[in-house]
């Protein structure tokens, strides 16, 4: 026996949880039998015996509660490892008590402070078990009993990061939000608790809840999730839980309200720009198609753009304009020079808004019924609230979309190959046009970051800046103009005309 508590010891983290609970109440249910067999100290072991019984009662209720939700396992595996060191120590003390000859009563000297000091473990024990059975409880089943574990009693944070995670895991869906938002509280203030966090599981249950909670609860995890990916090893911590994954599904999500999928991007770009690994990933996942699906919607909402199909508008707009110059340089009865002139550019509209169409979000659902009745009144209705949308958020959105997406093209040739496959240098030239601050800086640098991609690789160059593409010429015409803007902003200057 003293053999396999030593190796519960050395491997606890390694233990499933069900032999994690298992093998303290066997441990206990020998303390039990050897103060039954106890001579001396006996008012002394049967007090300790009450200790003993109540905290096999808790480690059942233990085992039943694992077996049914499933119990924190960070706190838990902590926990149990100090409950079998009590037993242990308490099992070794019960038995100096039992005689086995007059040599081994002279050696053996057991003394009323050896009870409490065990007694003072087992108390605390019980505690701990209390404590973890309480957060590991929900809604209704959660008491009142408050306060820090005693495990914890020299780490505060650890029992706060442990009961936050815990509600995450298993509370209502507003207990979930306010767990989330203090987790975020706990991460900004100090960066330990980062590290404590993560440590401790916390990711999991706070992407679980972007994927699934509700509208509050994904906001909250959102942020917090933003505030843990604060440096390199965090950002590939996070991913290991399979963040990418989780943030393509908000993003491609027609029903997820825009401020989540605004601190989703966010996030997306806090990934890219710390991570170069990130920025694969999250390209495989298909975030570059769905953050240009995001860019490019809605194009309204954005002050001085007019007409909700705004690229099939600029690409319509050249094709009039193209016309009238060929018109007037061969007169009003040459339409069949016209025609032939313009049908490269009709041909490479027709293909920009085909890549558009195909960058629209897919739909969540795995069912091709469920996916098809989405085109219907459920779809309208999501699309009917989005565009109700605070004009801020919509603003919000289209920031952070073309930084992740600025994020996503530094220094990274197929992400920009991936970009301009699909309409996105169009969404950056009438952004460059009409909109200004924050958003307009965000194209500018995606497109600096491109162009700087296209001078490295020529297949690139060839593929994305084709004379007689519409998008090309769109960016170009738009990069001379900020260039030549004498009422320009300098700094914007300097960076178009490192593009061009």
């Amino acid at each position: 026996m003293e053999t396999k508590i030593e190796e519960y010891v050395l491997h606890h983290m390694e233990l499933t949880m069900e032999y994690l609970l298992d093998f303290p109440l066997k441990v206990a249910e020998m303390v039990r039998k050897a103060v039954d067999e106890a001579d001396s100290f006996r008012q002394e072991c049967a007090d300790l015996n009450n200790k003993v019984e109540k905290l096999i009662q808790l480690l059942r209720q233990a085992v039943i509660l694992n077996k049914a939700a499933g119990l924190y396992e960070r706190p838990t595996r902590r926990i149990m490892l100090e409950v079998l060191k009590a037993l242990e120590r308490a099992l070794g003390l019960v038995r100096k008590c039992k005689r086995s000859g007059m040599l081994k009563r002279v050696m053996t000297i057991t003394t009323t402070t050896d009870f409490r000091k065990v007694n003072y473990l087992l108390e605390s024990s019980t505690g701990d078990v209390t404590w973890l059975l309480n957060i590991s409880s929900s809604g209704e089943d959660r008491s009142a009993f408050s306060g820090l574990p005693p495990i914890a009693s020299t780490d505060p944070v650890l029992a706060l990061v442990w009961e936050q995670v815990s509600i995450v895991h298993v509370g209502t869906p507003d207990e979930k939000a306010e767990g989330a938002e203090y987790l975020g509280n706990l991460a900004k203030s100090a960066e330990r608790n980062i590290k404590i966090i993560i440590e401790e599981g916390g990711a999991a249950p706070l992407l679980r809840l972007l994927k699934e909670g509700t509208i509050p609860g994904q906001e909250a995890a959102a942020l917090a999730l933003g505030l843990l990916a604060n440096d390199k090893e965090r950002v590939r911590q996070l991913r290991t839980e399979g963040a990418s994954s989780v943030f393509t599904h908000i993003l491609a999500s027609h029903s997820t309200s825009m401020k989540v999928q605004l601190q989703v991007a966010r996030v997306v770009a806090k990934f890219a720009s710390l991570d170069d690994e990130a920025q694969g990933e999250l390209a495989s996942q298909g975030a570059i198609r769905l953050l240009v699906a995001l860019l490019a919607h809605q194009t309204s909402t954005v002050e001085g753009m007019e007409g909700p199909a705004s690229i099939h508008a600029i690409v319509r707009t050249n094709m009039t304009q193209l016309r009238s110059t060929v018109g007037r340089a061969n007169g009003h009865g040459s339409s069949a020079i016209s025609d032939t002139r313009v049908q490269p550019v009709a041909m490479a509209a027709n293909s920009v808004m085909a890549r558009i169409r195909s960058s629209a979000p897919p739909t969540i659902s795995e069912n091709p019924s469920s996916s098809a009745r989405m085109n219907g009144p459920m779809r309208q209705s999501s699309r009917a609230h989005r565009d109700m949308e605070d004009p801020e958020v919509k603003l919000g959105l289209k920031v952070e979309a073309a930084h992740a997406l600025w994020r996503l093209a530094a220094n990274h040739v197929k992400n920009c190959k991936l970009i301009t496959d699909t309409c996105a240098l169009l969404c950056f030239a009438k952004l460059m046009k009409h909109s200004g601050g924050e958003l307009k800086y965000n194209s500018v640098m995606a497109v600096k970051e491109i162009a700087a991609a296209a001078g490295r690789d020529s297949e690139l160059r060839r593929a994305a800046f084709k004379t007689n593409s519409p998008s090309a010429k769109a960016v170009v015409e738009q990069l001379l103009m900020q260039i030549t803007d004498e009422n320009g902003e300098p700094e914007l200057q300097v960076l178009c005309s490192h593009s061009s």
